[in-house]
């Protein structure tokens, strides 16, 4: 069975690049356009990880990781915040919304594939 990766951003061109990326690695890829498509999408498909922007409309990337860690079912979730804020201030608000890694836009590819298989594979 495939894993299923959420990733949640506002830019169609990072959704389309990251979760084509990620099908090439054989994951299936759940893609929401901000946070409360996030929740909602969530919430209809049991996913393994998610990588998450921080600004997006509606409801940023700190919002939805607190929402997701307040969740019983998902308080586990392995999150990977994907963003072009490139502040210290915003790694540990990050960290303290739960966010398990942090990786800057613009972003390789063959690191967003290490830090997922990493995840998924411990």
């Amino acid at each position: 069975m495939k894993r299923v990766i959420l990733v949640a951003d506002d830019s169609s061109t990072v959704r389309k690049f990251v979760s084509f990326s990620l099908k090439m690695q054989e994951f299936e890829v759940v893609a929401a356009e901000d946070g409360m498509d996030a929740l909602e999408k969530i919430s209809q498909t049991k996913v393994d990880l998610a990588i998450v922007d921080l600004n997006m409309p509606n409801m940023d990337g700190f919002e939805l990781i607190e929402t997701i860690r307040n969740s019983d079912d998902y308080k586990d979730l392995p999150i990977i915040i994907l963003s072009s804020e490139r502040g210290e201030e915003s790694k540990k608000q990050g960290k303290k919304a739960g966010a398990n890694a942090y990786l800057e836009k613009p972003f390789d590819a063959k690191m967003v594939q290490y830090q997922v298989s990493k995840f998924l594979n411990e």
